[in-house]
């Protein structure tokens, strides 16, 4: 048994030192991982404040498009109406207040000769020349907000995995400072137990993108 004696002192002092070196690693990884977590934080900020910036802009766009739209129609009903009267002049009047975008698919239109084809589209709404670019510009602001939502709530997950990892390098710090409250041999298993939770740990930390 007094043989034993030197030997367990020998390893307590390797149980000591991989206790230090936990801690030490535990430490680090521990502040590392609150740093990641505030920079990544940040990043769903802006993404978030992106996305609603966009989303704002995309509904005054929409807007501003449904406007355009209805004045389209309302010239267009005006300019049927007159047309239907042979008031030539008065058609030419209101055939020249066409927005561009509205005229182009108005000439496509009459190209078709509506009144002898029944082919023919039903109004020049349905024809591909009418294009609202102020929808087009609504549509891509609102692809990019959900795009930006989208890496915001991505960016959220990857700050709450990091914040994870700070609870598990915690338990390590933990695990090593109580080791050198216990006696042979359970000192050596909590050791062995920190060093299994630092191992997991590094494995989740290395698969996470970093700021």
């Amino acid at each position: 048994m007094e043989d034993d004696i030197p030997k367990r002192k020998h390893l307590d002092g390797w149980v000591d030192l991989g206790s230090v070196l936990l801690i030490s690693a535990a430490t680090v990884l521990t502040a590392w991982c609150g740093y990641e977590g505030a920079r990544w934080t940040a990043v769903q900020t802006r993404l978030y404040n992106t996305a609603s910036a966009d989303r704002i802009n995309g509904s005054v766009a929409a807007a501003r498009a449904n406007a355009l739209e209805t004045f389209d129609v309302a010239t267009f009903l005006m300019y049927v109406r007159v047309v239907g009267t042979q008031d030539t002049k008065e058609a030419d009047f209101i055939y020249k207040r066409f927005r561009p975008e509205m005229k182009r698919a108005v000439v496509a239109w009459i190209a078709t000769k509506p009144l002898l084809n029944p082919n023919a589209p039903p109004t020049p709404f349905a024809m591909p020349q009418y294009h609202l670019a102020t929808q087009a510009e609504a549509d891509r602001l609102s692809a990019l907000a959900s795009a930006s939502f989208k890496a915001a709530t991505e960016a959220n997950e990857i700050g709450d995995s990091y914040v994870r990892l700070t609870v598990i390098f915690a338990a390590v710090l933990f695990l090593a400072g109580v080791s050198t409250k216990f006696v042979f041999p359970y000192h050596i298993v909590v050791i062995v137990a920190g060093l299994a939770t630092l191992a997991f740990g590094l494995i989740r930390l290395f698969v996470l993108p970093m700021q």
